[in-house]
């Protein structure tokens, strides 16, 4: 693809947030630091944004603000948090513990991964990819409902056999919280390749270790959805994650493959120039 005129100032604009400085300190980081990073991020943007809610709203209650910051919609209505104590962090290791109980391959995608190898941003969501065989569909559906997420294996069949890459989203109804499975499709090569090289981290206290995206993956995945989207939250991403793990560690024979074959290559390039790599 060629970028445009628009496309080069959004990717340097995005670039010139990965603060050197800010870098040199997150690289000294453990991943159980950044993630602590990151809830706490996760915890004061939902205080701040609960607290202008109900200055605007004052009849509604903690739940029901926090479930307005959360942004959480259940059937179409907005979802009121049950449990106003329980943090993402929490909600992270129910779905771990969901999927490690079911057995299946996962891993974590999105910014709970950028975590991992990146610097800490905060999120509504929690990503996962999961290699899910049709006789487990129904055990990953109990164990998620006895969990406090609904996802019916209807939903999960008509997602499997749906054109494109819609994921699987499921609102955890005690907080509110997002789950977004992406499923492995029989001819999904980039995918299959991530679920093989997939990493296990250890992201400290409260969600424990949890296999992820190496960061090539994860560069790659986040080239794409730039290339979707546009949105420049993906582009700072990779730019903090190879500013971190550092350039001369990452596979660059792996990289070219697949930016080659996904046709990312002008994009990927403007980040190096920007980069000075």
């Amino acid at each position: 693809m060629t970028l445009t005129d628009k496309q080069e100032r959004e990717i340097a604009g995005a670039l010139r947030d990965v603060d050197p400085e800010q870098i040199s300190v997150t690289r000294k980081l453990t991943t159980a630091q950044r993630t602590q990073q990151g809830l706490s991020m996760i915890r004061i943007a939902e205080q701040v944004a609960s607290y202008r809610i109900r200055a605007r709203r004052p009849e509604l209650t903690e739940g029901m603000s926090l479930g307005l910051a959360r942004k959480a919609v259940v059937n179409g209505r907005e979802a009121v948090v049950e449990d106003t104590q329980q943090e993402f962090g929490s909600f992270v290791r129910e779905v771990l513990d969901a999927l490690e109980e079911t057995r299946v391959k996962y891993l974590v995608g999105g910014a709970v991964a950028v975590w991992g190898w990146g610097e800490a941003r905060t999120t509504r969501d929690f990503d996962v990819v999961v290699d899910l065989p049709l006789e487990q569909m129904a055990q990953l559906s109990d164990a998620l409902k006895d969990r406090g997420m609904l996802v019916p294996v209807e939903v999960i069949l008509d997602l499997y056999i749906s054109p494109g890459d819609l994921p699987i989203n499921a609102i955890h109804l005690p907080t509110g919280y997002k789950l977004e499975i992406f499923l492995l499709r029989p001819d999904d090569a980039l995918r299959a390749s991530a679920l093989q090289r997939r990493l296990l981290v250890d992201f400290g206290p409260g969600i424990g270790e949890a296999y992820v995206h190496s960061p090539e993956d994860l560069i790659l995945y986040k080239l794409q959805y730039y290339s979707l989207s546009s949105q420049t939250k993906h582009v700072r991403d990779i730019g903090s994650i190879i500013a971190t793990v550092g350039d001369d560690s990452l596979e660059h024979d792996y990289l070219t493959h697949w930016i080659d074959r996904l046709d990312l290559t002008e994009i990927w390039l403007e980040i190096r120039k920007q980069l000075g790599s």
